[in-house]
């Protein structure tokens, strides 16, 4: 018990490496995966496009109904906003980008869009426009403008071209009126709220078979298994970080010349006293996996995805695999720890190695992106089991197949433990080898003895 609790302040003691590694690398890599869970939310079967803030400035007075009827054609898919037509006002609405879109129809413009329909090959007069330099939606605000103009000159052709019988070939537009521009008017605004003539784009499921009706329905078990997994997944890097260096700076106090001398005189047997830290050192291991753990299924519940739904086989062979390739980071600690590094070195290989592991196991890049020597490299390191043993447990990812694969979970998970027995093995070789000729290892000093 004694053994525990001061291995136990031997860790407090460096809390700084706790809070750096588990919490701060652990909220940054969390966060990612967060962010994945977050974007892969199912869309709904209807597209529906941001609305623009439009302000329309009427300088003709409203003649044909042209400002009325261009507020209520843009009204169906933008926001409309009222501005005072005032330069100052103009100006300060676009510097501080209060609206999306201004137009402003000029004076005389109903006259010109009469005479470009009566002239021959008369085109559409332009109305003056502002758009906005923040987004796109100004100039897809724009796009509607346009169309509602086009509309209007075809509605006004129309409905007020007369064919002569004994011409039939050719149409005549005489002694149009601003009161026959505003029938058009009127006649574009309709076209616009008809949803008959303008359909909503929707997916279309008149044609879809039984089979891909309960295929969409279970999308979400998937998306609930993809986010557990990949959440799961990317805290191996903080989780090697952590316990790798904490296992060798707590080793490191023990093993030092005085400490180690003191233990060796005590009547509890030195090996006994290791298993006891190295017990303290795998509970602490497992304390952080459910801490992990529960914070996974938090974030999923805050990104709208049921944990409830994931199969509990997986979630436990999920929950069994951090568990191993947590104790395999310990094992990795003592290796470090029995070598004599320090907490320099330790740090130093623990965040080069575990770099390598993180960009090497998959969760970094998609695999079908990943060089073919990145993934040699990765099959040679326990990161690219620990990962395959979660898709394996769940089937996302490099699974073959679609549910659990408990015989490819076993195979992956056993890699990661063969790790972690041969990193324990070889600490112990070093281990005795460094007691048997403790001068080999020591550093060189300088004694002065006075005269």
């Amino acid at each position: 018990m004694n053994t525990c609790k001061a291995t136990l302040r031997v860790l407090i003691a460096h809390r700084i490496y706790i809070l750096v590694y588990l919490i701060g690398i652990g909220v940054m890599m969390l966060a990612l995966g967060g962010s994945q869970l977050s974007g892969s939310r199912p869309v709904g079967d209807t597209f529906t496009p941001g609305k623009a803030d439009v302000a329309v400035i009427d300088r003709d007075a409203n003649r044909g109904g042209v400002a009325d009827a261009m507020r209520a054609y843009l009204a169906v898919d933008n926001d409309l906003t009222d501005l005072n037509d005032d330069p100052e006002t103009l100006q300060q609405a676009v510097a501080s980008n209060w609206v999306d879109l201004i137009v402003i129809i000029p004076d005389g413009y109903a006259d010109k869009l009469v005479d470009s329909v009566s002239s021959e090959g008369g085109k559409t007069p332009e109305v003056e426009t502002v758009t906005s330099y923040t987004s796109g939606l100004g100039a897809m605000a724009s796009m509607d403008v346009s169309g509602f103009l086009s509309l209007t000159r075809t509605a006004l052709i129309g409905g007020n071209v007369t064919v002569d019988p004994a011409q039939l070939a050719e149409g005549t537009l005489k002694g149009l009126t601003v009161d026959d521009l505003k029938a058009a008017t009127k006649r574009a605004v309709d076209t616009a709220r008809d949803k008959t003539a303008n359909h909503a784009i929707a997916v279309d499921h008149s044609a879809a078979s039984e089979s891909s009706n309960s295929a969409a329905a279970d999308r979400t078990p998937d998306r609930a298994a993809d986010g557990f997994g990949g959440l799961m997944e990317v805290v191996l890097y903080p989780l090697f970080l952590a316990m790798t260096v904490c296992t060798s700076l707590v080793l490191g106090v023990f093993n030092a010349g005085e400490t180690r001398r003191r233990l060796y005189a005590s009547p509890q047997r030195s090996s006994t006293m290791s298993l006891q830290r190295m017990a303290t050192l795998c509970g602490f291991a497992l304390v952080v996996v459910a801490g992990y753990f529960a914070i996974v299924l938090a974030m999923m519940a805050a990104a709208g995805v049921d944990p409830r739904s994931l199969a509990p086989t997986g979630v436990a062979m999920t929950v069994t695999s951090t568990c191993v390739y947590a104790l395999m980071t310990v094992a990795c600690g003592f290796l470090l720890g029995e070598c004599g590094f320090n907490d320099i070195m330790a740090n130093g290989f623990a965040n080069v190695f575990g770099l390598v592991i993180l960009f090497t196991s998959g969760v970094t890049f998609p695999l079908d992106l990943m060089p073919a020597p990145m993934i040699a490299i990765g099959r040679m390191l326990p990161g690219w089991w620990y990962c395959a043993s979660i898709d394996d447990a769940l089937g996302i990812g490099s699974a073959s197949t679609d549910g659990a694969d408990v015989i490819g979970w076993g195979l992956s998970i056993g890699i990661v433990a063969l790790f972690a027995v041969a990193f324990v093995c070889v600490g112990l070789a070093v281990g005795r080898v460094r007691r048997l000729h403790p001068a080999s290892f020591a550093s060189t000093t300088t004694q002065l003895t006075e005269a």
